[in-house]
C-alpha cells in the first residue's frame, strides 16, 4: 500500500460550520438509537429469529451469517425488522445520500464471535490513517487509498474507544479488472463508542454513514458511492459477543443488484476477523513495547508496559531446551539445533510449539509492513488476554507524549492530530458520555 503522506493532504482541510459540527454530532445517537430499537425487537420479541419470507441467507462464516431483505406486500409480517427506520436517515443525510441509498436492499447480519466485548471494539476501532490501514491488513476489507478528514472526537483515557470522524476511502480492484471497471469512492461519517439498552446493559456501536460535503469530490475517474452501516456488539456470555448489523449501500455506476448484494455481504461478514483483529494488534503492540510475558499464559498488565525485556541479556544460543513442552532440541547429521526464539521472551522453543503470525506495523517512512514473526504459546495467550482498553489507553497517551519517535513505533496510532488528520475540530462531549 502507498505510503500514507501521499493522501493525507488528497482534499485539504475540511471546514465544517457549527450547523455541520453538531449535526453529525446530533447524528450518531439518533442512529445508533433506531437500531438498538430494532436489536431490542429481534432478542425480546422475535427471540433472535428472522422472518424466513423476509430475510433471505446470502453467506455464512463460521458463527455469524449475512440475510438480504426481500420485497414484502404491503401488510405483511416484518419480523420486526423492517425498513421503516430509512425514513429518518434519508431526511438526515441529505436528498443525494438519501436518494442513493433508497431502493437499495438492506443486508442483516447477525451471530456471534469468541472474545470479550472490548477486544471487539478494539478490533473495530479506527480512527486515524495508520490504524485504518493495519486494521484493513488483518480483516481484509481492501481500500487502494484512505484518508481522515476531520476528527470531531478522538479517543481518551477516560472512554479509548469513543470516536467520530470523516473519512475517504477508495475501494480497490485486482489488476486485471482495473481496464474495465472503475474504483468507487465514499465520503462518510464513521464513529465507535458504547451506548445502553433498555436494561442498562453496554453495547458497543460502530455507524459508519455516507455525507455529501461538496469539498469532498470523486477522485479522478471513480464513482461516488453511498453506505449506511449501524452495528452493534454485545457481551452474550463470558467469551461470547452478540453482533447485530444492518447495511444498506449502493455502488453508484450501472451495478446489478445482485452483485452489489454479493460484495456488500462479503464486506459484512469480515466481522468475525474482528477479534483476531484485536489479538494482533494487541501482539504487535506488545511487540512494540516489549512487555515481557509472565510465562503463564494468564496474561499481561497495563503497569508491566514499562518494563525492560528481562530475557534480552540472555544467551540463547546456549540454551537447548524448549521453554513450552520442555524437549531438548533436535539435531540433523551437520546442521544446527532446529529451534527458534520466540520474538517477546526470547525464550528456545521448538518447532512443534512455535506460532508464527504475521502482524502490521506502519514504518517511519508511512508505508505499512507486514512481517511474520515466531513466538511461544504462552506469550500468544498473555496477548490475546491483556486489556484491550488498556493497551488502547497506552496508544492513545503514546501518540500524545512520544509524537517525535513515530520511526519507533509499531503499534497502530489510535488518536492525536498528526498528517494523518489533516482537519480537527473539537465538539461538546458525546450525548453517549457518562
Amino acid at each position: 500500500m502507498t505510503s500514507v503522506s501521499s493522501y493525507a493532504g488528497l482534499f485539504g482541510p475540511l471546514h465544517l460550520s457549527s450547523t455541520d459540527t453538531v449535526w453529525l454530532q446530533e447524528l450518531v445517537p439518533v442512529l445508533v438509537r433506531e437500531h438498538i430499537e430494532s436489536y431490542e425487537r429481534h432478542i425480546q420479541q422475535d427471540e433472535r429469529r428472522l422472518d424466513q419470507r423476509r430475510w433471505k441467507l446470502v453467506t455464512k462464516r463460521e458463527n455469524v451469517r449475512v440475510f438480504s431483505e426481500q420485497p414484502m406486500p404491503r401488510g405483511g409480517s416484518s419480523g420486526g425488522q423492517g425498513s421503516a427506520s430509512r425514513t429518518p436517515l434519508k431526511n438526515a443525510v441529505g436528498a443525494e445520500v438519501g436518494a442513493a441509498l433508497a431502493d437499495m436492499p438492506t443486508l442483516l447480519l447477525v451471530g456471534t464471535v469468541e472474545g470479550s466485548l472490548d477486544d471487539a471494539m478494539y478490533g473495530v476501532l479506527n480512527p486515524t490513517v495508520d490504524s485504518m490501514r493495519v486494521k484493513s491488513s488483518y480483516v481484509g476489507d481492501k481500500f487502494a487509498n484512505c484518508a481522515v478528514l476531520a476528527t470531531l472526537e478522538k479517543p481518551t483515557t477516560r472512554d479509548p474507544f469513543r470516536s467520530l470522524t470523516l473519512k475517504w476511502f477508495e475501494g480497490d480492484h485486482p489488476h486485471i479488472f482495473r481496464p474495465i471497471v472503475r474504483n468507487r469512492d465514499f465520503v462518510f461519517m464513521e464513529a465507535t463508542g458504547f451506548a445502553k439498552l433498555s436494561n442498562g446493559e453496554a453495547i458497543g456501536y460502530h455507524v459508519m454513514h455516507s455525507v455529501h460535503f461538496p469539498e469532498a469530490r470523486p477522485i479522478g475517474s471513480n464513482i461516488r458511492a453511498h453506505m449506511a452501516v449501524c452495528g452493534l456488539y454485545g457481551q452474550r456470555s463470558d467469551g461470547v459477543v452478540d453482533v447485530f448489523t444492518k447495511t444498506t449501500a449502493n455502488p453508484g455506476g450501472h451495478v446489478a443488484s445482485a452483485i452489489a448484494v454479493k460484495y456488500a455481504s462479503m464486506a459484512l461478514a469480515s466481522a468475525q476477523k474482528l477479534i483476531d483483529c484485536a489479538h494482533l494488534k494487541k501482539l504487535a503492540w506488545m511487540v512494540s513495547r516489549r512487555v515481557p510475558s509472565t510465562g503463564s499464559g494468564s496474561g499481561s498488565t497495563a503497569s508491566s508496559t514499562r518494563n525492560h525485556h528481562s530475557f534480552h541479556s540472555r544467551d540463547t544460543t546456549t540454551a537447548r531446551v524448549c521453554f513450552t513442552c520442555g524437549e531438548g532440541a533436535s539435531y540433523r547429521r551437520f546442521s544446527l539445533p532446529r529451534y527458534d526464539v520466540c520474538t517477546l521472551c526470547c525464550r528456545p522453543v521448538c518447532s512443534a510449539c512455535k506460532v508464527t503470525k504475521e502482524l502490521s506495523f506502519i514504518a517511519g517512512n508511512g508505508s505499512l509492513m507486514r512481517h511474520k514473526m515466531r513466538f511461544c504459546q504462552p506469550c500468544v495467550s498473555d496477548a490475546r488476554h491483556v486489556s484491550a482498553r488498556a493497551v488502547a489507553c497506552d496508544e492513545f497517551v503514546s501518540m500524545r507524549s512520544e509524537a517525535s519517535a513515530r520511526s519507533y513505533n509499531y503499534t497502530t496510532h489510535l488518536a492525536s492530530p498528526s498528517a494523518s488528520d489533516p482537519g480537527v475540530v473539537m465538539l461538546r462531549p458525546s450525548a453517549f458520555t457518562s
